[in-house]
């Protein structure tokens, strides 16, 4: 219900997602989701922050503060129109990129954003909740779609876009929190595939 939620609030503040498969062009007929292979997907993730609300929202506001905390980032630069370049490597060589622009949200403990260009389509939000003076509480959703159909389906038989969002947001929250993350060697997400590819 939670997912189901938080898909509600992304369409409020960007209209219904329309996934790229599902947009006509002329002369390409449009696919149809039969249920098995879904094109696009929402992950949620919420976690805490010892810090209250409005510190945690300008920290993380604040993606230059950070941006070397990321473990599988390759380019996360905020340029002088505000838009931040974003890209990030995955298994079988995959490599997401896209410019990341911020949208207007009715809240203020809120933050939209959406991708213009590049090889994956997303739109977010990131609200935050103050659970006591000093424990605020973080949920990003975010709603993607690979536009290149092997990736796609390697993420949804994988996983891999949600252990990608996992990894970075445990590194952050450890940056911030001043907890000295434990070094653990990152196992393929794919094994048998990247040796293959390697090879």
């Amino acid at each position: 219900m939670a997912g189901r939620h938080k898909c509600k609030e992304i369409e409020h503040i960007f209209g219904p997602f329309k996934p790229l498969s599902q947009v006509k062009t002329p002369g390409t007929p449009v696919a149809k989701d039969n249920g098995n292979n879904p094109t696009y997907m929402l992950l949620e993730k919420t976690f805490h922050m010892s810090q209250p609300l409005a510190e945690c929202k300008a920290r993380l506001s604040s993606i230059q503060s950070y941006r070397r905390q990321f473990l599988m980032v390759t380019k996360a630069t905020v340029t002088s129109s505000k838009t931040v370049d974003f890209s990030f490597r995955g298994p079988l060589g995959f490599q997401a990129q896209t410019v990341l622009l911020a949208v207007d949200s009715e809240s203020p403990d809120q933050f939209a954003f959406e991708s213009v260009g590049g090889n994956i389509d997303l739109m977010g939000l990131v609200d935050f909740s103050e659970i006591r003076p000093a424990c605020t509480e973080i949920t990003l959703a975010v709603h993607y779609e690979i536009k290149n159909k092997l990736f796609a389906w390697l993420d949804h038989r994988f996983k891999f876009i949600d252990a990608f969002l996992t990894a970075e947001l445990r590194s952050i929250r450890a940056h911030f929190e001043g907890i000295a993350a434990p070094y653990v060697e990152r196992a393929p997400i794919l094994p048998l595939f990247e040796t293959a590819a390697a090879a």
